[in-house]
């Protein structure tokens, strides 16, 4: 007797197959067979069987699952026990299929009096089991009841008994069909081919879809499936009837002629090559058994291309990106070369975008990507970091070359012309280019050098190249600021920022006194230490971080102010700082009126101030939110006034209440009469407006008294007060 089963995990088995393994439907197939079948662990544990199984031993599971197998069937005689032992353990040590042809393994039985046997004569075969690295984890067991068999032939001189046997031989034909029937159903390809030629014996419906409708019974595989030639599925199954060891392919492609004439078909596949024996344990054919994986395939292509590119351009992504930086870098071990990296940031994008919309910055970005991607060749990877930043990796390639191809892709942007509508639109970019071996850091260090650089060309009037040179004090500025940018960002989560106030005085008696300060951000270092502000503000204004920071000190202010109690909030006014950043943020004033709702106080107790130099920026988005948030009822003050070329000619245009003038015409005020009479004409003008005037940097009552003859009605220094922690509400 001879039986091959295919080779399935035993984790799958032991699950009942609850994860889909591609292949046949083991689970519908096995527990759906008339066959009785039971998987068993390498220690002989019974982890599953099938109701066939669970009605031969005729008893509920519970019995049998999870115990071992000599513990739930007992042997009644030690030979049975040490035959049956004996099957198992060669099928483990061998890793072949094995039959015991008659076993007599009476099972016990439960009766009214206590436990009984029932005779019983099997004929049990056993299929090792193989992990997915070919390991023998466990066996399949079929046994077959064949008690029927043998006390017919023992009694076949009796002719009464005739009658039996040819029921019981029609009974096992049925069950034959029945599970060949099962077998042509099943969703995964099966085939069978016996001998070292591999003739096929048996070939299911699914085997047919895969390979085309054609006549291949009967036939050696090389004849029946000649486009296989040079593929290495005829060698791959020589080698299995060789060896005897199975073989497991996962996503293979295979090319075949499903249609006479046709061109073949790329397919990918699953499949096992599994070796039957016979009872002498010598390889008689190949069971084939998979599954067509075509589709699932490409969809995990598909998905694997969308994981590293970007969905707009095509180009790598930046995960993508950076995965082929650290494989480059750790190469680097072992080859001592020379890689170069290129940061490209378009410049002006913005107006593109604001002025025709973010379809069009679209196009834009695909254009000038399919121009760089032509000049760019393998093994170089380019990659759309973000935004309007790309970056490219030269592998093998040094400082001189680099800048070569680096200025090569900056005149490919320059010479690109956008058309959109009736509009055209220049291109440019600016490139920060770093060339690095196997002395410098990591993936990070390179990506920081290469954007430094990039912002240093940017700030030196875009448009150009700037090679990134360790020492380069420029960049090193940059980089200190870009690590500010991620201290800042970790001062905020830990609340390590806090608020100073530094009162602003009246030079003259008003007939309404009120505590007029200004509120000034601080950060707390780790070790305690108080960080001065120019050390971090730059970095924040730079890398987008100040508008945040502004908002902390908004809220800060509500809060102080309506913590207050009504008679001395009354006589308090905060002034808060907007950085230039903060006045083009859309949601600004949506903010501010969600903490004025909040907490309820008068908004005239809040001055806003913006300075000179980031109002004529763009004057006119200043204007708007100025007036917007002076309509509600803030006030705004002008700060650093005089500082401008052109102060006075888009003054009367601003709205403001105050004007704060510039500290440097206040410090020599005494000794500089160009500086006195800037003073006293800004203080006239602003007279004349109705504007108060704010003298900055005030150190002593000598400036301070000159300043209160010239008109000016506040004065705000160290002189007249030395900031101080935001004093909680008493």
């Amino acid at each position: 007797m001879c039986r091959c089963i295919p080779v399935m995990s035993l984790q799958t088995c032991a699950s009942m197959y609850a994860a889909p393994t591609p292949g046949l439907d083991y689970q519908r197939l096995l527990m759906a067979s008339p066959n009785a079948y039971a998987v068993l662990s390498r220690d002989l544990r019974i982890i599953d069987a099938n109701p066939a199984w669970l009605a031969l031993a005729n008893g509920p599971p519970r019995n049998y699952i999870g115990r071992r197998f000599f513990d739930a069937l007992p042997a009644r005689m030690q030979e049975s026990a040490r035959d049956l032992r004996a099957l198992f353990s060669r099928v483990i040590e061998r890793g072949q299929a094995d039959t015991l042809p008659l076993l007599h393994y009476p099972l016990p039985i439960a009766q009214g009096n206590g436990e009984g046997w029932q005779d019983r004569y099997w004929s049990v075969s056993s299929v090792p089991l193989h992990d997915d690295a070919g390991r023998v984890a466990g066996l399949l067991v079929c046994p077959i009841d064949i008690t029927q068999h043998v006390l017919e032939t023992e009694a076949a001189s009796d002719p009464k008994r005739s009658n039996t046997a040819r029921r019981a031989s029609a009974q096992m034909a049925r069950e034959r069909q029945r599970f060949r029937q099962l077998m042509q159903q099943a969703p995964g390809f099966v085939a069978v081919g016996q001998g070292p030629t591999h003739v096929f014996e048996l070939v299911n419906n699914a085997y047919y879809q895969l390979v085309g409708h054609r006549d291949i019974i009967g036939k050696p595989v090389r004849e029946a499936l000649p486009e296989l030639a040079g593929q290495g599925f005829y060698e791959l199954l020589d080698q299995v009837y060789a060896s005897g060891q199975p073989f497991i392919g996962r996503a293979m492609p295979i090319l075949l002629q499903t249609e006479p004439g046709a061109p073949p078909v790329e397919r990918h596949i699953d499949f096992i090559y599994q070796p039957i024996v016979d009872e002498d344990a010598r390889v008689t054919g190949i069971f084939v058994q998979g599954h067509d994986v075509t589709e699932a395939h490409a969809l995990a292509m598909r998905v694997s291309h969308q994981a590293a590119h970007d969905a707009l351009t095509g180009l790598l992504n930046r995960r993508d990106f950076e995965r082929r930086l650290q494989h480059v870098m750790d190469g680097l071990r072992e080859h001592d070369t020379q890689h170069s990296l290129l940061y490209l940031d378009l410049d002006q994008f913005k107006v593109v975008n604001d002025t025709c919309g973010h379809a069009a910055g679209d196009a834009l970005l695909c254009q000038i990507a399919d121009a760089l991607q032509a000049r760019v060749s393998a093994p170089h990877a380019l990659a759309r970091l973000g935004g309007d930043e790309f970056g490219l990796l030269l592998e093998h390639t040094g400082l001189e070359a680099s800048r070569v191809l680096a200025e090569q892709l900056r005149e490919t942007v320059e010479a690109l012309e956008f058309v959109h509508g009736n509009r055209l639109f220049g291109c440019s970019a600016s490139i920060g280019m770093v060339t690095f071996d196997r002395t410098i850091g990591g993936v990070h260090e390179v990506l920081i050098a290469a954007d430094s650089a990039c912002l240093l060309a940017k700030e030196k009037g875009r448009n150009r190249v700037q090679v990134h040179a360790a020492g380069d004090l420029e960049v090193l500025d940059r980089r200190r600021e870009m690590d500010w940018v991620s201290r800042l960002r970790e001062a905020l989560a830990e609340g390590r920022l806090y608020v100073h106030a530094q009162r602003i005085v009246a030079l003259a008696p008003t007939r309404t006194p009120r505590d007029r300060m200004e509120l000034l951000v601080r950060l707390r270092d780790r070790d305690g230490t108080t960080v001065p502000p120019m050390a971090f503000i730059p970095a924040a204004e730079r890398y987008g971080v100040m508008p945040t920071i502004d908002r902390f000190v908004i809220r800060t202010a509500f809060r102080h102010l309506a913590a207050l109690t009504p008679d001395v909030r009354a006589r308090t006014s905060l002034s808060v700082n907007l950085s230039g950043r903060t006045l083009s943020d859309d949601r600004l004033v949506a903010f501010v009126q969600e903490q004025l709702q909040a907490h309820q106080i008068a908004p005239g107790e809040i001055c806003f101030e913006i300075t000179e130099t980031a109002a004529v920026n763009n004057l006119s988005l200043t204007t708007r939110l100025v007036q917007e948030l002076r309509g509600l009822g803030f006030r705004f003050a002008l700060d650093d006034f005089g500082s401008g070329m052109s102060s006075f000619g888009y003054l009367k245009h601003l709205p403001v209440d105050y004007l704060k003038i510039d500290g440097t015409f206040i410090r020599n005020l005494r000794n500089d009469r160009v500086d006195a009479a800037m003073v006293e004409a800004i203080a006239k003008v602003a007279g004349v407006m109705g504007i108060r005037t704010v003298a900055e940097y005030v150190e002593d009552t000598e400036t301070a008294d000159l300043l209160a003859e010239m008109g000016v009605d506040y004065a705000q220094g160290y002189g007249m007060h030395v900031p101080e922690p935001l004093a909680a509400p008493a």
